[in-house]
């Protein structure tokens, strides 16, 4: 027994050893959360970058708008100006039309009544008054003829200058609308690529952050595993100091003692030893897996290692199980609600493990109100 004990130490220093070969990979998680964080670094920069490009580009859009509006405004001029051209057109055509009825009707009165001429004024005129009369009325038929034809033609040339003006306006209103319509796709175009950019930037940013979130777990998930392997190794550690000696016999546990069943009792301390610092789990230990063990299902294991029992009793059972008294050196203590076990003056009993993490413990407690029995011979 002398040798278990040597050997349960080293058992718990390689569950130490055992809980951190993952620390390879551990350290390539590491690795691979530095180069995530780096990457999500990078990334944030380039966002800064992205966002700092579409603040310019929305102060270039605001000038482009307001660009925009003024081209507007000078189309809604333009129009304006082409409706006034309309009318005016409208005006001349209906001024060239009556001038060219009156020129008509002038043309057609004189070829009814034929064109005077001056023998004929002369000689059909009653008198000097009559003559001057009528060279009057020769000059001014002469006059409005002239008035007729000179309107007529300052239209016709009004008209012909309105409609080069109309053309010229019309081509004025299309590049207008061209220039406004490529400053608007522009800015649109400008923005649309950089909201793009920022938004693959962002999956590429969100992606990389989830990854790192994913090993950041994931190592955290090893050290749990560590620091749960390195308490156990703990309690492994205090459960072989806090467990007897079974080498030696009496109560003190003294090893200058004769040997009383040594081997029953080695084969007790070892197997108590294996599930000393498992948690307490009501009916754990009478059948199913539970992970953990409760009073009696602890000593029951421990007594069947060492073919002192064939199954598990609870703490009634153990009431009247065995001889009665205290043993030689294992002792069991029951009563109806619980049960503890000592052996070579060492307790062994689930409410010690809110104290040292494990169920041997060198306090003793009261034994009144429990029924102390022991294995024959023990």
């Amino acid at each position: 027994m002398h040798h278990l004990r040597r050997l349960l130490p080293l058992a718990a220093l390689a569950a130490v050893l055992g809980s951190s070969a993952p620390a390879h990979a551990q350290e390539s998680l590491s690795d691979r959360a530095a180069r995530l964080r780096a990457a999500v670094a990078t990334e944030e920069a380039k966002i800064a970058d992205t966002r700092e490009g579409l603040a310019d580009a929305n102060a270039r859009l605001s000038k482009l708008n307001a660009k925009l509006s003024r081209r507007r405004e000078q189309l809604d001029d333009t129009q304006d100006e082409l409706v006034r051209t309309r009318v005016r057109l409208t005006r001349l055509e209906r001024k060239q039309t009556t001038a060219e009825k009156q020129l008509a009707e002038n043309l057609r009165q004189s070829y009814m009544d034929g064109e005077p001429t001056f023998v004929g004024v002369v000689l059909n005129a009653d008198g000097f008054a009559d003559l001057v009369s009528r060279f009057e009325y020769v000059r001014r038929i002469a006059r409005r003829n002239a008035s007729v034809l000179g309107d007529t033609r300052d239209a016709r040339e009004k008209v012909q200058g309105m409609t080069v003006e109309l053309k010229k306006l019309r081509t004025t209103y299309a590049e207008l609308a061209k220039t406004a319509e490529n400053d608007r796709d522009q800015a649109d175009a400008i923005r649309t690529a950089l909201l793009n950019r920022e938004a693959a930037q962002l999956r590429r940013r969100n992606g990389s952050a989830a990854q790192l979130a994913s090993v950041n777990g994931r190592i955290a998930a090893i050290q749990r595993r560590q620091r749960a392997a390195a308490r156990r190794a703990r309690a492994a550690l205090t459960a072989t100091r806090q467990a007897p000696s079974s080498g030696g016999g009496g109560g003190g546990g003294s090893t200058s003692s004769p040997k009383v069943g040594g081997d029953v009792v080695g084969r007790i301390v070892a197997a108590a030893n294996e599930i000393a610092t498992t948690p307490y789990v009501w009916g754990g230990g009478h059948g199913g897996s539970s992970g953990g063990y409760d009073c009696s299902g602890s000593i029951s294991y421990a007594l069947a290692a060492a073919g002192l029992l064939n199954g598990s009793l609870d703490s009634t059972g153990f009431m009247s199980w065995g001889e009665p008294g205290p043993g030689k050196r294992v002792t069991i203590y029951a009563n109806a609600g619980h049960a503890y076990m000592v052996v070579d003056g060492r307790r062994y009993d689930t409410s010690a493990l809110s104290g040292g993490g494990t169920r041997w413990t060198s306090e003793m407690r009261s034994s009144a109100g429990f029924v102390a029995r022991h294995p024959p011979g023990l």
